[in-house]
């Protein structure tokens, strides 16, 4: 029994003994591995260029959308039934084509029926016209009374009146009778239509809309930091998605003399050519403007920057490494791009394998400059 309570002594203290000397060896193992490692480490050869300054011209970049020079939207001006419609969206129609046509049987009826109503003022008119002369006759005769000449006279006047009014229910009545015959106001496109055949319209609900896209204007906001800058006549380019290949050409037309109250923006419109129809209203579309005179920045190779989480990164040399330097950019210039802070001319940054450095990375420059 005493033998077995030294065995169960002797166990713990083996075992502890056991897992130091394991620990010590992982120890000095991995030393070794740490000092193969570092003597092992890959030393990059980069290419570097100088950053340098250049002229640029002013140009205010921004954003807007296309809309039509001109468009009209068409509504009836009297209720009925749609008839027929001829046009769909995208259609070209010249002014005065007819869109829409209304049943129009009530209109004629009620036309007719004004026109009755003339015909009897009328011929009431000639009678009353007739007795006037004559009362007058007798009057100056003597052989009638002031007052039965009065209600001639009265009579006269009445007739005249209903006269005018049946002429001018007349004329209205034709206009609802044109009016059931929708026309375009002005030539152009087609869009937004919302008529069919069958449909009961009110007086003034929208039914389409007719847009003049031969020009059309890229609508941008300004500033006012910067609204002095801008005037009538000044060149702009306008690129979109659509056409990645293309640049359209423009110019600033329109300015709001009078700042949005909720934004503080000038709404300006840049008008452009769109004889090829390839411009559509309500496309995005990224504008330029050219403000005249030009500018020295300063810049560096597009292939020196590197970005994370929205930041914007070069590498500079500094005794065989890769130093990371933040930097704020600006325009884009082909293959150059501004820096604003960060670097200044004659300064040195990488221009190969960015996306690969790390900060403080050992590197060799190679002997050729780019």
């Amino acid at each position: 029994m005493k033998h077995k309570w030294k065995l169960f002594l002797i166990i713990p203290i083996v075992t502890v003994l056991a897992f130091v000397l394991l620990q010590s060896e992982g120890y000095f193992a991995s030393g070794k591995n740490t000092d193969d490692n570092s003597g092992n480490s890959v030393v990059q050869t980069v290419v570097v260029k100088e950053v340098s300054k250049t002229k640029i011209e002013n140009i205010i970049s921004l954003t807007g959308t296309l809309e039509p020079q001109k468009e009209a939207s068409i509504s009836p001006k009297v209720g009925g039934k749609v008839n027929r419609v001829t046009v769909e969206n995208g259609n070209r129609v010249a002014a005065g084509k007819a869109l829409v046509f209304l049943e129009d049987t009530d209109f004629k009826n009620a036309l007719n029926l004004n026109h009755a109503t003339l015909q009897k003022a009328e011929a009431a008119l000639t009678k009353a016209q007739s007795d006037h002369e004559r009362f007058s006759y007798l009057h100056k005769q003597g052989a009638v009374s002031d007052k039965d000449f009065e209600d001639v006279k009265t009579a006269l006047a009445m007739a005249e009146a209903d006269v005018s009014s049946a002429t001018a229910a007349v004329s209205s009545a034709e206009e609802a009778l044109r009016s059931a015959t929708i026309n375009a106001p002005m030539g152009g496109v087609v869009a937004n239509r919302n008529v069919n055949v069958g449909q009961v319209l009110s007086p003034g609900v929208p039914l389409m809309t007719v847009a003049d896209i031969s020009s059309v204007y890229a609508v941008v906001n300004i500033k006012q930091e910067i609204i002095s800058q801008i005037k009538p006549g000044l060149k702009a380019s306008v690129a979109l998605d659509s056409y990645p290949d293309k640049t359209f050409t423009g110019v600033v037309d329109i300015i709001n003399p009078m700042a949005s109250k909720s934004s503080r923006v000038f709404e300006t419109k840049i008008k452009v050519d769109n004889k090829d129809g390839l411009l559509k209203p309500g496309m995005f579309a990224k504008v330029e403007i050219k403000t005249g005179g030009a500018e020295e920045v300063t810049v560096v190779s597009r292939d020196a920057l590197t970005d994370r989480e929205g930041l914007y990164f070069v590498f500079m040399t500094r005794d065989g490494k890769a130093v990371r330097q933040q930097v704020k950019i600006g325009r884009i210039i082909n293959q150059l791009v501004e820096i604003k802070t960060g670097l200044v001319p004659g300064q040195k940054v990488i221009v190969t394998n960015v996306n690969k450095l790390k900060d403080q990375d050992s590197i060799s420059i190679a002997d050729k400059e780019e």
